[in-house]
């Protein structure tokens, strides 16, 4: 790298601009407060897509404003520059560069409020997407478009249509994905398949596709006497013409601004060098947009090359000389470990688990790589050509996405595919990196071994998880419950998991929320009764977790009467032991011990026949040395007066570290009396902004006023993290 000034230059201004907006990160703007309003936005269209939905295929426009959704100050209308449209069935399409007045309703993209979950709003942020309009309208249109945008549209378009007529449904949206960039009709199981397995790079457009056709155009046009310089600039232009019509991604802009500093380098007679232009074109991408740094398909894109141009070299030896004579096969074996040196930490730190055999894997998928491509051109050029001739690349395209789908389902099926750390912290990647870098530096002064055992120390701070003292975690799962308890002895337990407000909580909240945390194996999960929006998340763990993953243990259900259970409390216990979960009952005087961690049951009794659900809800006490917590669940009426006359009865009285209040904040939970015995410090209130209930009710908030106990509400706060040594706690916010 010091033999490059260039390179080293661009690395220095994308570190400085790395902590520079680690100091000032880019402001929030809250749109939730438009949702569902009907907005009309005038601008010109810059992409346009097809995107496959349940109720059909939909138009998806991407719209530059000509002006702001609002003047600075309007708090009427959204401020805003770019919009996403999904146009309403029946519109017609308005052609590329267009302008366009279009009118629908306000959906904002959605802000992470839990550790792992996605954060839309940060996603859309970085392309300057504010905002997206459901079944929008068309009210006007230019007369005037743009001609060679349009023209790649109708290309990709025609293209795509080839690729549907000679392959089946499956196999024609996996190759519109790797050859052109349309994503809309991926299969979605098999798109989490290949995921899970890491070999989703496969789908996404990169330098192969770009050696292969611009270097392919240039060496032919070289080949058929083209001069030196026109052959340059017509690969140029026809990899420009490309990444129009792949909707320029973050890894095509890459691929593309490489390849024409390559080009450049054959007019201006200079040798080309791949690090060099990498940093040039990570610094020309950054200028445009500093928040790339924070985009996956950036950090891979980017990280990856650079762990090849330099981590690579250091690892596997390429000349036979002071020992470092190994067999092919064997500089095949350390190459992918290297790259595996290289992918481990991007892996953990978007998304938290490593799939262990992806390293084997890709040394069987990449190469056949090159294969599919040119099957996947050659499909294209015969469609277009001379169909019959297309039969057999057709076969050969479906021949190898099936190898690749078998390989995936062999790996998915082994034990340990997938190792589940989560993601690092700051200071560990910081030390993976000053060790990587260790190990490039012994490149000469000393041997093979001693750089691979500094890379394998830096995997390990990476890999090996820190642990201390007691993790309470309050999810924000909108209006419903869900709580992670993580103990000094790596001991995961959960208290519900359930939301009336938001679909797919299991997937999208519960799930990345365990892996983010290092969690792949839970020993119970406490029901504490049947209600949706305490267990419709959990029966998405139950159903998909093992996949993922993540492997439960234990159920434990509240000790109830056998005819007050309902059709879910029943459904819940079938389908527990139909994925081999063994299943419990708790009641009052039971307990779990697990090191200084308790669990004591309170509530309900044994045989409890309450007819509502929530009086027979099961409260727990957690106790950890001085620290401790009621975790209340629903209960109330009858059953919380219950509860009361026991805690009474027995003296469980004292100050309470944290209380979790009953029934997300109701004024018929939680009463006065329950509170004078308890005296917490926090109070958790566990709801969702602007709930159909009215959650918490201003009732209820005046006792804990009274109480003098300090509030946190999920909608407010984020995802709550209580941690302690069984002494002192701190408290983490999630959202800021």
């Amino acid at each position: 790298m010091v033999k490059r000034p260039l390179a080293c230059t661009c690395l220095a201004f994308s570190l400085a601009l790395f902590f520079l907006i680690r100091l000032h990160p880019a402001p929030y703007t809250d749109y939730s407060r438009f949702e569902g309003r009907e907005i009309t936005a005038e601008g010109r269209i810059y992409r346009k897509e097809k995107v496959r939905q349940a109720d059909g295929v939909v138009t998806v426009l991407y719209l530059k404003l000509s002006s702001p959704g609002g003047r600075e100050g309007d708090e009427d209308r959204p401020q805003g520059k770019k919009v996403i449209c999904y146009l309403k069935t029946g519109q017609s399409e308005p052609e590329m560069g267009s302008r366009i007045r279009i009118t629908g309703k306000l959906k904002a993209f959605q802000r992470a409020v839990n550790p792992g979950q996605f954060d839309a709003y940060s996603y859309y942020q970085v392309s300057g997407i504010s905002y997206r309009l459901n079944q929008a309208v068309i009210s006007a249109k230019s007369k005037q478009y743009n001609r060679l945008t349009q023209s790649a549209y109708e290309v990709r378009s025609f293209l795509a249509d080839k690729l549907a007529e000679r392959l089946p449904e499956k196999e024609a949206a996996l190759m519109q994905t790797m050859l052109l960039g349309e994503k809309g009709g991926m299969d979605r199981e098999l798109k989490s398949l290949y995921q899970r397995n890491g070999i989703a790079h496969v789908l996404a457009i990169s330098g192969l596709h770009v050696s292969m056709l611009g270097m392919g155009l240039y060496r032919l046009l070289r080949k058929w006497g083209v001069p030196m310089a026109a052959a340059a600039i017509t690969a140029t232009g026809f990899m420009f013409f490309y990444g129009v019509m792949t909707g320029f991604s973050v890894s095509v802009v890459r691929a593309v601004l490489m390849f024409a500093i390559q080009m450049l380098g054959v007019l201006l007679k200079r040798s080309y060098d791949m690090l060099t232009a990498l940093g040039v074109a990570a610094v020309l991408l950054l200028i445009e947009q500093p928040l790339y740094l924070y985009h996956s398909g950036f950090v891979f894109s980017f990280g990856c090359l650079l762990g090849i141009g330099v981590v690579l070299p250091a690892l596997v030896p390429v000349h036979k000389k002071n020992g470092d004579k190994l067999p092919s096969i064997g500089k095949t074996f350390l190459s992918g470990a290297a790259m595996g040196v290289i992918t481990v930490p991007l892996y953990l730190w978007f998304y938290y688990q490593f799939p262990v055999y992806s390293v084997f894997l890709n040394m069987l998928v990449i190469p056949l790589m090159s294969l599919l491509m040119a099957a996947g051109l050659l499909l294209l050029a015969s469609c277009v050509l001379c169909p019959p001739v297309s039969m057999p690349f057709a076969f050969l395209i479906q021949g190898i996405l099936k190898v690749y789908e078998k390989a995936c389902g062999i790996c998915d099926r082994l034990p340990g595919n997938l190792i589940t750390p989560g993601k690092p912290e700051g200071w560990q990647m910081l030390l993976f990196l000053f060790l990587l870098v260790l190990a490039v530096a012994f490149k000469k002064k000393r041997g093979i071994g001693a750089r691979w055992g500094m890379a394998a120390a830096a995997l390990l701070v990476i890999l090996i998880p820190s642990r201390g003292g007691l993790k309470i975690t309050f999810l924000d799962v909108g209006q419903g419950d869900c709580i992670c308890i993580e103990n000094d002895r790596g001991k995961n337990y959960l208290i519900d998991g359930g939301s009336s407000t938001v679909s797919g909580v299991g997937e999208y909240r519960i799930i990345p929320f365990l892996k983010s945390q290092g969690i792949s194996e839970l020993e119970a999960i406490f029901v504490t009764h049947p209600d949706q929006d305490h267990c419709n998340g959990i029966r998405e763990l139950v159903e998909t977790g093992a996949l993922q993953g993540i492997k439960v243990k234990h159920f434990l259900l509240p000790d109830v009467s056998h005819d007050v259970k309902n059709e879910v409390y029943l459904e819940l216990e079938q389908r527990a032991r139909e994925k081999g979960i063994r299943v419990s009952y708790i009641s009052r005087g039971q307990r779990l011990e697990d090191g200084k961690l308790t669990l004591r049951c309170l509530h309900p009794e044994i045989g409890d026949r309450s007819r509502e659900a929530n009086e027979y809800s099961t409260v727990l006490k957690l106790t950890y040395g001085n620290f401790s917590a009621m975790l209340t669940g629903d209960v109330e009426g009858m059953g919380e007066q219950k509860l009361i006359q026991f805690l009474e009865k027995e003296g469980e009285m004292g100050k309470l570290t944290v209380l979790k209040a009953a029934h997300h904040g109701s004024a018929y939970s939680t009463p006065t009396g329950l509170l004078e015995l308890l005296t917490p410090y926090y109070t958790v209130i566990s709801c969702g902004e602007r709930n159909s209930y009215g959650h918490p009710h201003e009732e209820l908030l005046e006792r804990l006023a009274e109480q003098e106990t300090n509030i946190l509400i999920t909608y407010e706060t984020g995802a709550v993290t209580f941690e302690t040594d069984g002494k002192k706690v701190k408290i983490r916010r999630f959202l800021k």
